[in-house]
């Protein structure tokens, strides 16, 4: 089986953008904290690039769970592929470098969402990723970033790209999907995580909790 995972992560990051030694960094190189303004970022990268971590490894917090899984799943010979969802970087690989940053979609009207779609040009990458044929496309997501990737009235529909879809959103994202999509709607971050690892525990016929972290 070949499985493709596409997960939103959070605001908790090691090193923090809050740290001392990178705001400090920033401000000796007379660069605000990183936003939306990925148009900068070579600017940033040749500024403070010891700073840079592979998504996989910057993000914390419920993210972890996600990760945990898709380990998990891969120690059962399943091939995973894991891209993330990012407000500033749009949909990146788990093992791209990136900077931390401060910034969230919280409280964006769909316009603002659709324009920054448009700008990372996430409908462009996910159509690059799908060129890889899955069996299984698993979406973690809250409900502003599954608008980044997935907007039917704008040309964006993942249920079109691949033949099975599972997908964890607020219960209010339901109406995104139809066809061959199985919706989960969980509210909480961590109890769609949990749902992931429940889902990914039954498919597997194996207890997660036999393999590390």
């Amino acid at each position: 089986m070949r499985m493709l995972v596409i997960s939103s992560v959070n605001a908790y990051m090691h090193p923090s953008p809050s740290s001392p030694e990178y705001a400090k960094a920033l401000r000796n190189a007379g660069l605000p904290m990183p936003s939306s303004d990925i148009d900068d970022e070579f600017k940033y990268l040749k500024a403070v690039k010891l700073f840079s971590k592979r998504a996989k490894d910057l993000f914390k917090g419920s993210f972890r769970n996600v990760l945990k899984g898709v380990r998990a799943a891969r120690g059962l010979g399943i091939c995973v592929d894991l891209f993330l969802i990012s407000p500033r970087y749009g949909v990146i690989s788990e093992d791209e470098y990136i900077l931390p940053y401060s910034f969230s979609l919280t409280g964006k009207p769909r316009s603002h969402i659709r324009k920054a779609s448009g700008t990372l040009k996430t409908k462009e990458k996910i159509n690059s990723i799908f060129k890889t044929p899955y069996d299984l496309c698993v979406v973690i997501a809250n409900k502003n970033d599954l608008l980044l990737i997935h907007d039917p009235p704008n040309g964006s529909d993942l249920a079109s790209l691949c033949k099975r879809i599972v997908v964890f959103s607020a219960p209010s994202a339901a109406t995104y999907f139809k066809g061959n999509a199985q919706f989960f709607g969980v509210r909480q971050v961590g109890g769609r995580t949990d749902s992931f690892l429940k889902f990914l525990d039954e498919l597997t016929s194996k207890p997660l909790s036999d393999y590390a972290p």
